[in-house]
């Protein structure tokens, strides 16, 4: 066991670094600050690195001025990993965090992360469920994941960065820094990378974050040449067939995830919901058929 996880496991209050990547995100970013600053766990330092934003995102840090555990920097950067690495490397805490400019954590997401990391000194990465936020910021539907598997891991990337945490001693001594040569699929190469290492993974089965989804996010605005182009990437640095990926993301994990949360709808009674989503099943299903007539 190295110094850090000794000291961390003796710590009673571990500082909590979290850091959120930013550019012109002024319609989310202030849902996402409120988030990690009423946390119920409180000796949290805050960084936001933001890449230059022209929108109303500096207003919407001043406001946040007066609170000691906030600070940001602004200028232009590399790109959302880049300003993740360089967002790491000025943390001072004992474990990091990495929340997106436009998703939320729960309300005690950070100190349940703690107590898995001072009961657990071997582990060295903690990553939790999460579900996805339309733009109004309304629960839709809980997003597949499942405990730690390095096999299921080289199949699709359901560890997501908004809702994982990391030992500090793995990016100040180990230097495992994201790699920005690639350029969207990075967090899930970074993953790979430190399960390769043989560093520990913990899943808590607990929803800790919203991950938001709208038009403007990155994943949204990939097209279909740029994804088969990551891929790729992924499966030369890693040995992993293209078509056993594509399997994977594209056919039986979207299938899954329909079958699990229609399950959760029905436990729930959610019978409206549960209709509207037949008639826009129906709906595209006859739409697509007329097109092929």
């Amino acid at each position: 066991m190295d110094t850090t996880k000794k000291h961390l496991k003796k710590t009673h209050n571990p500082l909590v670094s979290i850091i959120t990547p930013s550019l012109n995100q002024g319609q989310y970013i202030e849902r996402t600050l409120s988030s990690v600053l009423n946390q119920t766990y409180r000796n949290i330092e805050y960084i936001i690195m933001d890449g230059g934003s022209t929108d109303n995102t500096q207003n919407i840090l001043d406001k946040y001025r007066s609170d000691p555990r906030l600070s940001w920097f602004s200028g232009r950067d590399k790109g959302q990993y880049d300003a993740v690495n360089n967002g790491f490397l000025k943390a001072r805490g004992d474990i990091l965090g990495w929340i997106n400019a436009d998703d939320v954590y729960t309300e005690s997401a950070v100190e349940k992360v703690v107590h898995v990391f001072q009961m657990k000194p071997s582990v060295d990465i903690v990553y939790g469920r999460l579900y996805s936020l339309v733009e109004q910021g309304t629960y839709t539907r809980i997003l597949y994941n499942r405990p730690f598997s390095y096999q299921w891991l080289r199949r699709y990337c359901f560890t997501n960065p908004s809702a994982t945490f990391i030992r500090a001693s793995l990016i100040h001594q180990e230097k495992f820094l994201i790699d920005t040569a690639v350029p969207t699929f990075g967090d899930w190469d970074w993953f790979l990378r430190m399960a390769e290492a043989g560093k520990r993974f913990y899943y808590l089965p607990e929803i800790i974050t919203g991950f938001r989804v709208h038009p403007a996010s990155r994943i949204m605005r990939m097209d279909k040449r740029m994804i088969r182009k990551e891929r790729r990437m992924i499966t030369r640095r890693h040995n992993v067939a293209l078509d056993y990926i594509n399997l994977w993301v594209d056919i039986i994990i979207p299938v899954y995830e329909r079958l699990q949360n229609a399950q959760l709808l029905i436990r729930n009674r959610e019978w409206r919901e549960i209709l509207r989503r037949m008639l826009s099943a129906t709906s595209f299903i006859f739409m697509h058929a007329k097109k092929k007539l």
